[in-house]
């Protein structure tokens, strides 16, 4: 699909069908993976957003596809600003840093260094107007990277514990599971 006829279709409103009309674009067209993540900085958030969760889908379900852009999203990470897309991203991250991870995946990023993901991260996650989603997820994959960067666990359990009285209940429910998971690799 041209990425034109992409962004055409991701701007007509699908309401409540957004999930089924996203999957449908993907599993009837052969996507480029480059011009999604061209269009997730869509100057239209809604359709930015839409990029965004069909990255997310791709990353999730269409793993041979993905595989080779996983360095091109982590470069863009840093220059996201619309908060909608900003959370897939960082869920792509935890989700490609989980322990349950497919191997392809677990085997690609151990080429990465994440360094400079690491602090954003660790910005998104002290940024008070950051949607909680998007900390939820942060915390995830730091807690996630924290095996392979071992400094990072004191200073997830910190930032943690400041902005705990700060954050909702949401954030408090990660953030228990989160020092959990911290806890058990030590």
């Amino acid at each position: 699909m041209e990425k034109e006829e992409l962004i055409a279709r991701l701007d007509t409103p699908m309401k409540f069908q957004m999930v089924a009309n996203s999957m449908a674009i993907i599993e009837n067209n052969d996507l480029d993976i480059r011009d999604l993540l061209e269009i997730s900085f869509h100057k239209k958030k809604e359709i930015a957003f839409r990029a965004a969760w069909m990255l997310e889908y791709m990353m999730s379900n269409k793993p041979a596809s993905f595989l080779p852009y996983i360095a091109d999203l982590l470069k863009l990470l840093p220059e996201q600003k619309n908060p909608s897309a900003m959370r897939h991203y960082v869920k792509i991250i935890a989700l490609l840093t989980a322990k349950n991870a497919i191997s392809e995946y677990r085997d690609a990023i151990k080429q990465i260094d994440f360094e400079s993901v690491i602090e954003v991260l660790f910005t998104w996650l002290v940024e008070p107007e950051m949607l909680v989603a998007t900390k939820v997820h942060c915390m995830q994959s730091l807690a996630n990277l924290s095996p392979r960067y071992d400094w990072i666990k004191e200073e997830l359990l910190e930032t943690i514990d400041y902005l705990i009285d700060i954050e909702s209940v949401a954030f408090f429910a990660r953030a228990k599971m989160v020092k959990k998971q911290l806890n058990r690799k030590r």
